[in-house]
């Protein structure tokens, strides 16, 4: 990108991006202490623990994405 102006405010965005997938990976750890049990970290319901395992997964892919991205942003800016 040639405009130097543009760049940095397309890095800026997916900085604030990777800050809410911060947010996000937070929120689904707390939610998943909630819904296991005291003994051995059991899930009190299987179904419901499936689904956020699958998307603590999808958030982990999200995050490597971004990380990529600002790699790259980062270094085409400097």
């Amino acid at each position: 990108m040639e405009n130097k102006k543009t760049m940095e405010e397309v890095i800026k965005q997916a900085k604030k991006i990777e800050e809410n997938n911060f947010s996000n990976m937070e929120y689904t750890s707390s939610i998943s202490m909630l819904i296991n049990s005291n003994d051995l970290a059991q899930p009190k319901d299987k179904k419901l623990s499936e689904k956020f395992r699958k998307l603590n997964r999808q958030l982990e892919d999200i995050n490597k994405l971004t990380s990529d991205l600002l790699d790259d942003l980062t270094s085409r800016h400097n």
